[in-house]
């Protein structure tokens, strides 16, 4: 039993695990990742269990996309980034452990390659609900503009 099961993006859709929540769609929902590489590290879940990408049907893929530019385009004002790096692991081989596809949408600032490499520590429920709440913020201003 690790952290990520039973399915952790599951108990989010579901509405178990709340707190991180930046947004959702019909499809989609977005989460701060709990192991953040660095502040405004967010996931972008189907909110239809799927293990990996090989799995992904083309039409929950452009939601996903569309989502994922969307965070990072929020994440880049909010917290400053100076670039932002998608992500995506299939099977254990490529570090998967949270086998329900997952997009991570990880800002970068300039000299931050080693906090990048290197295994990431949770952080505790009510810093994961600050940092979805500044997500969410500019997500607002973002679609208003």
């Amino acid at each position: 039993m690790s952290f990520w099961e039973p399915c952790w993006a599951c108990r989010v859709v579901s509405g178990e695990l709340r707190s991180g929540v930046v947004t959702e769609t019909k499809d989609v929902v977005v989460a701060v990742n709990p192991f953040p590489l660095s502040q405004g590290h967010a996931l972008v879940l189907p909110k239809r269990h799927i293990q990996n990408l090989y799995e992904m049907s083309d039409d929950l893929a452009g939601p996903i996309l569309s989502m994922a530019a969307l965070v990072a385009r929020a994440a880049k004002h909010a917290v400053k980034a100076e670039g932002i790096t998608l992500r995506q692991n299939n099977e254990p081989a490529s570090d998967q452990h949270l086998f329900h596809f997952h997009l991570h949408v990880i800002p970068r600032h300039e000299g931050d390659r080693d906090r990048f490499n290197r295994r990431p520590e949770k952080i505790p429920d009510l810093e994961q609900a600050e940092v979805a709440a500044l997500l969410s913020q500019s997500i607002k201003v973002l679609r208003e503009a």
